[in-house]
């Protein structure tokens, strides 16, 4: 579906927002909190890039999308692209929405935990419950005041009780999260950290894993990965795999079959049995038994220089 920029707005100078239109002015694919629009971003060299960005506003049907990207240093290309080649009047190719990561609010407590970017989801979710008429607590997490973007539209809704956290010291998760009570329901979006962080403290205040709901974005890259020679048992394939490329991608390469969904590690579908060598994991959602036995391909990575799958 091609949509129209109508509009751009920057939140600051790090975020910029593109509000999209149907060309005719027609009515738009309703959508729900916490879905996301694909980008087919056409690219000089003739290539496209395909990003994912979250909804922010009032789901339903709609004559307007909004999504608000984060240029991202680490950028390989998509945030860049997006607030350096893209503007009001331009046509844009997108898919979707799809429904990524879904609003389950229990009859109980309803907590928010945005951290950074990860507000945009859960800018959604906010509408969704004030709109429901459901009180919910909203904690923002930031570095500093000016990286707070849409929170005066936060601000307006009746039926939020935002929480400010900033500085790059982690805030009392602990007292955030309280006891697990009955009906209550956690839904987190921000960097893995953070939320391996949340995922541990709810974990030990007896939070079952069924009101823990996350969605998670940043790098699963760092400066000290080295390339790996990974070894597949059962088929006695051995793959050279570079840093940038993820074990499932170079797995998918190779004709290998590997079961996925979410590829951000937050699904545990591509959880492979881990035979030799020492793996890294950055997903958010395998418990420590799992980690101890394999690890999500889609993100894990290896210190050691060589790692051997049960595949």
């Amino acid at each position: 579906m091609k949509l129209l920029i109508q509009a751009t707005v920057a939140h600051g100078a790090e975020v910029r927002e593109l509000r999209l239109r149907h060309p005719d002015g027609l009515h738009l694919p309703a959508w729900p909190a916490g879905a996301h629009l694909k980008l087919h971003l056409p690219q000089a060299d003739g290539h496209t890039l395909e990003r994912h960005y979250s909804l922010v506003g009032t789901p339903g049907v709609t004559q307007e999308y909004r999504i608000a990207v984060l240029k991202d240093t680490q950028s390989r290309g998509g945030s860049r692209h997006v607030h350096e080649a893209l503007a009001a009047g331009q046509m844009l190719e997108i898919e979707g929405p799809f429904d990524s990561f879904p609003l389950q609010a229990g009859a109980g407590r309803t907590v928010l935990v945005a951290g950074g970017i990860g507000i945009t989801p859960l800018h959604a979710m906010a509408h969704e419950l004030n709109a429901q008429g459901r009180d919910f607590e909203l904690h923002y997490l930031a570095r500093s005041e000016d990286r707070l973007v849409l929170l005066d539209e936060l601000r307006a809704l009746p039926h939020a009780r935002i929480h400010l956290h900033l500085g790059r010291t982690p805030p009392d998760l602990a007292g955030l999260l309280g006891s697990f009570q009955a009906g209550a329901s956690l839904h987190a979006c921000g960097p893995v950290p953070l939320l391996n962080a949340l995922r541990e403290q709810a974990a030990a205040l007896g939070w079952p894993a069924s009101a823990v709901h996350f969605e998670s974005f940043g790098a699963r890259v760092d400066a000290q990965d080295r390339p790996i020679r990974l070894h597949l048992a059962q088929s006695g394939l051995s793959l050279d795999v570079p840093v940038g490329v993820s074990l499932l991608d170079a797995l998918i390469q190779a004709d290998q079959f590997v079961a996925f969904d979410c590829k951000r590690g937050e699904c545990g579908q591509c959880w492979t049995p881990v035979l030799d060598g020492e793996p890294v994991h950055r997903d958010v959602c395998l418990t420590p038994a799992q980690r101890a036995g394999g690890l999500c391909t889609c993100v894990g990575w290896a210190r050691s220089a060589e790692l051997t799958l049960d595949l």
